[in-house]
C-alpha cells in the first residue's frame, strides 16, 4: 500500500507540475514582455519578503502530520480530529499574527527596494500579496495535512495543480488585456482559496468523522510533546525560511530590485528542477514515516541508502542539464539582457546540488520526528548566512549572497543532518554514506566537464545547437552513471521498484 501510495503520489504530482510548469513558462515571458524587469522585480522581492514572514509557522504543520501517522494508522478517529483541531487553531493564529507583522512591514519598504521608480502603488501590491500569504493558512488549509499524512497526498496535487491550471490562463488573458499588476495578484489570491476550499471538501468526503469530532482536543501531555516537536522544528523553520528567502532581500538592499528580477528567472528555472525532484522525494515522506514506526531498523536503513541514491542521480543529472543549459535557455527565451556571467551560474547550480543532497535526510529527519535533537544547528546555518551574504554581496554581486548560502550550509547542514539521523534513528555509523556522497559528488564534476568539453562546437545561440547539447546532457550523465552504479544494492533494487511499478500499469494498458 505504500508504494501504490507513492507512486500515485509521484505520477499525479509530476505530471501536473510540468503541465503548471511549462504554462508558468508562457506566462513568465507575456510578464516580462509586457510589465518588464522592474514588476519582475517587485514580484520576486515581495515573494520573498512574506517567505520570511511565513517562518511564523515555525513547523507546526509538520509536527501534526508526524503526530497523525500513529493515529491514522490504528484508525483512532478521535486522536486524528483532535491533532487536526489543534492545527486549525494554530494556522488561524498564525494568519493572524503574519498579517499584522506584514503590515507593520510598510514603512520599511523603501528602504529594501533599490533602483525602483514606483510606477506602481508600492504598498497596495505589497497587502495584496501579503494578504496571499495569510490565505495559505485560513479557508481551512489546515485540512490539507490530513491527506499528507495518510499518503494521499497525490489528490492535493491533483486539486492544486488543477486550479494552477486555470489561473495561470486567466492570469495570461489579464496581462494581455489590461497590462495590470494589481488584476495579476488579485487571481493569484483567488486562486489560493480554491486550492483551499476545494482540498478541504475533499477531505470531509473522505473523513466524515472530522465534523462530527470538533470538540476533541489534545490532553496537557499530548500538547507538551508537539509543542517540544514544534521548538525543534522551529529553528530549522526559521533557518531554511532565510537561507532560502532572504537572498532576494539581501539583493535588493545592496544591489538593487531590477537584480531581483534577472535572478528570478534562473530561480524560477532552478524551482521548477528543484519541485520535480522534490515530488519524486518526498512522495516517500509519509511511507518513510509509516515504515519508521512498523518496521525494522535495518530496512529503514536500506531504503534511506536507495532513497538517497535515487536523489545523488537525480540531482547530479539536473545540475550538469543546468549548467550547459540554463544560459543558452534563457538567452532563446527572453534574450541576452538577462543573462548572467558563467560564475554566477556555476554558483547557482552547485547551490542547487548541494541543496537537492540534503533532501533526503531532511525527509528522514521530519518522518523520524528528529525535531528536537537537532534544534541548535539551524541557528548556526542562519547567523553563518546573513553575515557571509551580506559581506560577500557588494563585491561578488549575486554569485557572492549565493555564496554565503553555499559557505554556511558546507560547514553546517550537509554533514550534521546525516550524523543526526545514524545516531538517533539508526543508531549506526555515517561514514559510509559521507564516502557515497563525495564520491558521487565528485563523479558530477567530471562528468559536467565532459559534457562541456563535448558541447563546445555548440556554442552557437540557436535551437538546433540547444537541442544538440540538451541531448548530450541527457545522455553523458546517465549513461556515466549506469555504468559506475549498475551492479550496486541500490542501483538494482530502484530497477526492481520501478518494474514492479511499471509492469502492472502495462498489464492494465494492454
Amino acid at each position: 500500500m505504500r508504494t501504490i501510495n507513492s507512486i500515485k503520489s509521484i505520477s499525479t504530482g509530476f505530471l501536473g507540475q510540468f503541465l503548471t510548469i511549462s504554462l508558468q513558462f508562457i506566462s513568465r515571458t507575456v510578464f516580462i514582455h509586457i510589465l518588464g524587469k522592474e514588476y519582475l522585480g517587485i514580484s520576486g522581492l515581495f515573494t520573498n519578503v512574506l517567505h520570511v514572514l511565513n517562518m511564523t509557522e515555525l513547523g507546526i504543520g509538520t509536527a501534526i502530520v508526524y503526530s497523525l501517522y500513529k493515529p491514522l494508522a490504528e484508525n483512532d478517529k478521535n486522536k486524528v480530529s483532535a491533532n487536526l483541531n489543534f492545527l486549525k487553531k494554530s494556522y488561524f493564529i498564525i494568519g493572524c499574527t503574519i498579517a499584522g507583522v506584514g503590515l507593520l512591514l510598510i514603512p520599511f519598504l523603501p528602504y529594501i527596494m533599490k533602483e525602483i521608480t514606483y510606477q506602481v502603488n508600492i504598498n497596495v501590491i505589497y497587502i495584496l500579496y501579503l494578504f496571499q500569504s495569510v490565505a495559505s493558512y485560513w479557508f481551512f488549509a489546515y485540512k490539507g495535512a490530513l491527506l499528507q499524512a495518510d499518503q494521499k497526498k497525490y489528490m492535493a496535487n491533483l486539486i492544486r495543480y488543477f486550479v494552477a491550471v486555470i489561473t495561470v490562463f486567466i492570469q495570461i488573458g489579464t496581462l494581455v488585456l489590461f497590462k495590470s499588476f494589481m488584476a495579476y495578484t488579485i487571481i493569484g489570491i483567488a486562486s489560493q482559496v480554491c486550492v483551499n476550499i476545494i482540498t478541504a471538501r475533499k477531505v470531509d468526503k473522505l473523513y466524515p468523522y472530522i465534523k462530527s469530532n470538533k470538540n476533541e482536543s489534545l490532553s496537557k501531555l499530548e500538547q507538551k510533546q508537539i509543542f517540544k516537536n514544534i521548538y525543534g522544528l522551529s529553528m530549522y523553520k526559521i533557518n531554511s525560511t532565510i537561507v532560502r528567502s532572504s537572498d532576494n532581500i539581501v539583493i535588493s538592499s545592496f544591489i538593487s530590485t531590477i537584480a531581483v528580477g534577472l535572478y528570478s528567472n534562473y530561480h524560477m528555472i532552478v524551482g521548477a528542477l528543484l519541485t520535480m525532484n522534490k515530488m519524486i522525494i518526498t512522495s516517500f515522506t509519509a511511507s518513510v514515516g509509516n515504515l519508521y514506526v512498523t518496521e525494522s531498523k535495518e530496512k529503514s536503513v536500506f531504503v534511506f541508502r536507495c532513497l538517497s541514491f535515487l536523489s545523488f542521480w537525480l540531482y547530479g543529472f539536473c545540475s550538469i542539464c543546468l549548467w550547459i543549459l540554463i544560459n543558452p535557455f534563457i538567452s532563446l527565451w527572453v534574450g541576452k539582457d538577462y543573462l548572467f556571467n558563467d560564475f554566477t551560474v556555476f554558483v547557482i547550480v552547485l547551490d542547487f546540488l548541494m541543496d537537492g543532497y540534503q533532501r533526503v535526510p531532511i525527509l528522514y529527519k521530519d518522518a523520524c520526528g528528529l525535531f528536537w535533537q537537532g534544534r541548535y544547528r539551524p541557528f548556526a546555518t542562519t547567523i553563518l548566512n546573513i553575515l557571509l551574504s551580506i559581506a560577500l554581496a557588494p563585491s561578488i554581486g549575486i554569485a557572492g549572497v549565493l555564496l554565503g548560502t553555499i559557505i554556511s550550509r558546507l560547514f553546517t547542514t550537509w554533514w550534521f543532518e546525516p550524523w543526526l539521523i545514524y545516531k538517533y534513528a539508526f543508531n549506526s555509523s555515517c561514514i559510509k554514506y559521507f564516502y557515497k556522497y563525495i564520491s558521487f559528488f565528485l563523479l558530477v564534476i567530471v562528468t559536467a566537464a565532459i559534457v562541456q568539453v563535448l558541447c563546445t562546437p555548440f556554442t552557437s545561440v540557436n535551437w538546433m545547437s540547444f537541442i544538440i547539447r540538451g541531448l548530450l546532457s541527457c545522455l553523458v550523465p546517465n549513461l556515466t552513471f549506469f555504468l559506475v552504479y549498475r551492479n550496486t544494492e541500490e542501483f538494482k533494487y530502484l530497477v526492481g521498484a520501478i518494474k514492479r511499478m511499471i509492469i502492472p500499469l502495462l498489464r492494465k494498458l494492454v
